[in-house]
Formats: structure tokens, C-alpha cells, sequence
């Protein structure tokens, strides 16, 4: 008789390749909106002061649309350069804010457009669509053909969701530029971020941009940064506190770590000392190591241990261009006692999943499991230890998301995927 026990192992980690770069190389494609303040000139200036830089070049020639930029050659040429890490488009300012239906048919084409060529010349690149901001009064020139745009929120939400909606047919990241700025105008709506035409931003503006755009490319803290291009102290640790919290409120929202490769598989003890892993994703490259000396190469795939005890087992995986990696233990022990001692560890169960303010960790019957040490992990691989409060566990403090949970019980260690919806 076969026992199985099924372990989902998200990954600790989550890294872009590029961040193993010293000089990431960005592409910035827009207009006006870009250039005024030198968006791309900030963010390198912001990642000198962190310890980074920024290679980067720009095509952004004013009030550009995506359709314009697919047929200009100069855009075409430095997207054909075929060396960029990650190339940034920026929409016509007003185009994403009309009606779902206008802009399915006259924009995301060609952002789809863009990012297929992209991709054909830069194969490892990332597209990161830069949401922009609705205008400060809302758009007056269009309000009567369209009234959700009458308001800065009617402008500022439609925004957001064609800019999501990019980034998720074209498999990039969503840099949430507007979404700091809606944050920024709620919290100190004294704090000028346009120019006088209510549209383009100030050197404030420009600035929580770049804040955004160095947490987004660098997965690194803005907060404390040195760089300062001209505004009071004040002000510039407020707006570095608020790109801080918005990127780092919904980094599923923004796709952070959505379309990289993941190190998630599963395995099965058969007999003895026989084990079978499974790979979760098995179209990536994988690479096992066993723990016992010795490695393979494979989606799926059987070994044969040698001896019990405990086992460190690591997974890496890559697409080519990025990887993951994760590590874990495996106590085999004496196979014949260990296979049930993995069977009990099954009776522990979490309810609910997803989650939106609390959890409580139960055996098969309901009963509240007391005394569980709770580590949670989020995709970034930043950890947090949970307290237990009357047999409950509280989320409410934690983003939206896909989470790895870590349960300590009686010396043994659980691994459950865990979804946090604060929506539910």
C-alpha cells in the first residue's frame, strides 16, 4: 500500500533578474508627462543615493499615444536596441480614462502592439505600464461625451483599470504612479502636485513618481533615501513614506512577482526510501538537489534515498531568463514510523481560506489547535510572526494577497497557501 502526503511549497523568495543587476537598463516610452521634470533623470538620481543606478534612455515626444509610438521610428529603433531590462510605457494622458469600450478598441491594441515587439528584441525584458494621473478638476474637454471623466475619481478609476487591465493581457507590471498621487491628495490635499495647467505634475509630483518607479524596478525601500531635488524635508519624507505604502499595499495588484517563474512542487513518499516530486509549473527548467549528494534535471521525477533522517531538499527553476529557488526538510526518519507520523500531520487544517481578518488553526473535527507558533510569508519573502489571540490569528493588518503560512506544532512543521481578501 502507496501512503502520500502532499506538501505546496511557495516560494520564499521572489526576485526579478534584474535585481541582480548593479545597472538595470530602462526603456521609457510616453510623453510629456515623463519628460517634464526628467522622470527618468529622478530615478537614477534616487537610485545613486540608495547604492544603485540607472542606465536609461527615452522616447517621449509630447502627447504620444501607444499608436503613435508604433508607428514612430525612433520609438521602434530604441525598442530594437534589444538590451533593456525593463521598458515603461506611458499612455496619452486622458486616452485610458474614456469608456471601457473606446479604450479596448483604440489603446490596448496597441500597447499589445508594443509590448510583441518588446519582447521579440528584449526576450527577457519587463513591460511596466506607468498609471498616470487623473487631471486635478477631471477632464473637462471630454466630461460631456463621457461623465465618468467630469471628476479626478471618475478619471483616477478609470485609469486604474485600464492600466491593470494592460498590464495583466500583457504580462507586465502596473508601476501605481496615480494611485500615489490619489493617496497623497487624500492625506495632504494642501501639497501641490500639478503645474498651474492642473495636468502636468510639479517637481512634487515627478518626484512621487520616482519614488514609486525605485520601489517597483529595485523592490527596495524609498523611505530614508537621501536624493533630494529641491523640496522641503517635510514634504519629501511624506511623499517617500506614501509610495512606500501604496506599492507596498497590493503588490499583487501591481503584478509584483505574478509572471516569474515560482519554486512550488509537491512530493510523495511511495516505500521506503523512494520519494516522487512533482513540479507545479512544469513547462520552466528545473533543477533538484536531494540533500543526499546528488541532483537532476526535470518536471517530474522519482529518487531513491539511500538512508532516513532529515533531508534538505532544493528546487530551483527558471524560464530562461529569471528563477526561483526554494529549500526545505524532508524527516524521512525510520521509513516505516515516519510515513505515519506524516499522515497525522494531515489533520491540521486552517479556517478560513481565504481569510480576511482572522484564521484559527483546527483539527479535522473543528477543535481549536492551541499553542501553534505561526509564521507568515509573503511573496516577497518578508516574514511575520503571528501571536495568537483566543485561539484566533489575526490578518487584517496584511495586504491582499497569496501568502505561505508556517505552523509549528508539537515539533512539527506545516506549510499551507494562504489568500488574504480583505474584501470578503
Amino acid at each position: 500500500m502507496k501512503f502520500f502526503f502532499f506538501i505546496f511549497v511557495l516560494l520564499p523568495v521572489l526576485l526579478f533578474s534584474q535585481l541582480n543587476l548593479k545597472k538595470p537598463k530602462v526603456l521609457f516610452i510616453g510623453n510629456s508627462y515623463t519628460y517634464v521634470n526628467n522622470l527618468p533623470q529622478l530615478i537614477h538620481d534616487v537610485a545613486i543615493a540608495a547604492g544603485d543606478t540607472l542606465i536609461f534612455d527615452s522616447s517621449c515626444p509630447g502627447g504620444y499615444t501607444f499608436l503613435n509610438h508604433s508607428l514612430d521610428q525612433a520609438t521602434i529603433a530604441k525598442i530594437n536596441w534589444g538590451h533593456w531590462d525593463y521598458v515603461v510605457l506611458q499612455a496619452q494622458s486622458q486616452e485610458p480614462s474614456f469608456s471601457p469600450a473606446q479604450v479596448n478598441a483604440q489603446t490596448l491594441p496597441y500597447a499589445i502592439v508594443l509590448d510583441t515587439m518588446i519582447k521579440n528584441h528584449n526576450a527577457c525584458a519587463t513591460t511596466v505600464f506607468y498609471e498616470t494621473w487623473g487631471r486635478k478638476l477631471g477632464d473637462a474637454s471630454n466630461c460631456a461625451s463621457y461623465p465618468p471623466v467630469c471628476t479626478y475619481t471618475g478619471m483616477q478609476n478609470r485609469l486604474k483599470q485600464s492600466y491593470k487591465a494592460f498590464a495583466d493581457t500583457c504580462h507586465g507590471l502596473f508601476s501605481p504612479v496615480g494611485e500615489a498621487f490619489r493617496k497623497s491628495i487624500a492625506l495632504n490635499p494642501a501639497l501641490e502636485l500639478y503645474q498651474s495647467d492642473q495636468s502636468h505634475p510639479s517637481l512634487e509630483g515627478s518626484y512621487l513618481a520616482a519614488c514609486v518607479f525605485y520601489e517597483m524596478l529595485y523592490q527596495k525601500s524609498v523611505l530614508s533615501n537621501t536624493f533630494n531635488p529641491g523640496i522641503g524635508t517635510a514634504t519629501l519624507n511624506f511623499l517617500q513614506q506614501t509610495a512606500h505604502a501604496v506599492v507596498q499595499d497590493s503588490l499583487v495588484v501591481w503584478n509584483v512577482g505574478k509572471f516569474i517563474p515560482k519554486a512550488a512542487y509537491t512530493y510523495s513518499l511511495l516505500s521506503n526510501a523512494n520519494v516522487q516530486f512533482n513540479a507545479m509549473f512544469p513547462w520552466l527548467n528545473h533543477t533538484w538537489y536531494f540533500g543526499d549528494g546528488t541532483a537532476n534535471l526535470g518536471p517530474q521525477l522519482q529518487h531513491q534515498y539511500s538512508s532516513g533522517g532529515i533531508k534538505t531538499v532544493s528546487h530551483v527553476v527558471d524560464d530562461g531568463c529569471k528563477r526561483d529557488s526554494s529549500v526545505m526538510q524532508m524527516n524521512l526518519g525510520n521509513f516505516s514510523t515516519a510515513l505515519k507520523e506524516v499522515l497525522d500531520q494531515a489533520n491540521i487544517q486552517m479556517y478560513p481560506n481565504p481569510v480576511s481578518s482572522y484564521f484559527k488553526i483546527t483539527d479535522m473535527n473543528g477543535h481549536v489547535i492551541s499553542g501553534c507558533e505561526v509564521e507568515l510569508i509573503n511573496l516577497l519573502g518578508q516574514k511575520f510572526i503571528l501571536t495568537e489571540e483566543e485561539g484566533l490569528f489575526k490578518t487584517n493588518q496584511f495586504a491582499n494577497g497569496l501568502y505561505q503560512l508556517i505552523v509549528k506544532h508539537k515539533n512539527k512543521l506545516f506549510q499551507i497557501k494562504l489568500i488574504i481578501n480583505q474584501n470578503d
